[in-house]
């Protein structure tokens, strides 16, 4: 027998629900009682413990509680009391989990949350054991709660970035919008190198596009302004851009679409 104490009926219901929809494979009885605990007599304890109460727990606990106990770092450890900002940063730590963001170097290095909380079931759980969820979440988790935080902390990283990131290309768009245009027309050529050509269509040199550079300007924003094009094409303003890629999602251009908006237009590299 194995009986687990939630912290609220909505909790007990929820793995009552997930154990519900399994445990019919593995003819063990299943209680739900008091809207509080859940009661299971399994027919073969070491069946029922890896196919049905493991993978149970760790559905729960991922689908209910990661969510919640990284909102609670957010909140009392790091200090982010605007809701909207909480959002962003869980937003941004369950895209690093699901694998979206592999380029950051220090998500490789953090286990499997799943096979950590299954270490922790197996050490933890044996034949007719009660206990309470808060209390195992508290004092078995360490390492699931330990990474957590970790994905908590390179969220938190990667939104400063982006805050900054946003702020920066908005005082561009700020730049553009009292800057006078040097040149009507730009076409820049995104392929093995970039290439820009100006209203006459001739090829601009390197040396060509630094003599536009506001120097003004690169001063304003010496870590993050490239001075080999985006400096340029900002100190030159033009009205139109035609920019020419396969690559649409390449960082710069992503970025000159964000500066440039409207003035932007893209084209498949063939077209040039």
């Amino acid at each position: 027998m194995l009986e687990i104490l939630f912290g609220s009926p909505k909790e007990a219901r929820a793995i009552y629900s997930i154990f519900h929809s399994i445990h019919d494979k593995f003819h063990s009885e299943l209680q739900l009682v008091n809207n509080q605990s859940i009661k299971l007599n399994p027919k073969s304890w070491d069946i029922t413990v890896k196919q049905l109460v493991i993978p149970g727990l760790i559905q729960f606990i991922i689908n209910h509680k990661e969510h919640l106990i990284m909102l609670k770092m957010i909140k009392e450890n790091y200090y982010f009391s605007e809701e909207e900002e909480q959002q962003q940063i869980i937003h941004i730590a369950h895209s690093i989990m699901e694998g979206q963001r592999e380029e950051i170097p220090r998500v490789q290095e953090i286990s499997s949350r799943e096979q950590m909380i299954s270490d922790a079931l197996e050490q933890f759980l044996r034949p007719d054991l009660y206990f309470s969820f808060s209390s195992f979440q508290k004092f078995r988790l360490h390492k699931y709660i330990d990474s957590l935080r970790e994905y908590v902390e390179i969220a938190i990283e990667e939104y400063k970035m982006e805050q900054e990131y946003q702020s920066f290309v908005q005082s561009l768009r700020d730049y553009l919008a009292k800057k006078e245009s040097k040149l009507s027309k730009l076409q820049i050529v995104f392929d093995q190198e970039c290439l820009v050509y100006d209203q006459d269509k001739q090829l601009m040199t390197e040396h060509q596009l630094k003599k536009y550079i506001d120097k003004d300007f690169v001063y304003q924003h010496p870590m993050y302004i490239d001075k080999q094009l985006l400096a340029p094409l900002v100190s030159i303003a033009p009205d139109w851009l035609m920019l020419y890629t396969n690559n649409s999602f390449e960082g710069m251009v992503q970025t000159i679409q964000n500066i440039f908006e409207e003035r932007v237009t893209i084209y498949p590299l063939e077209n040039f």
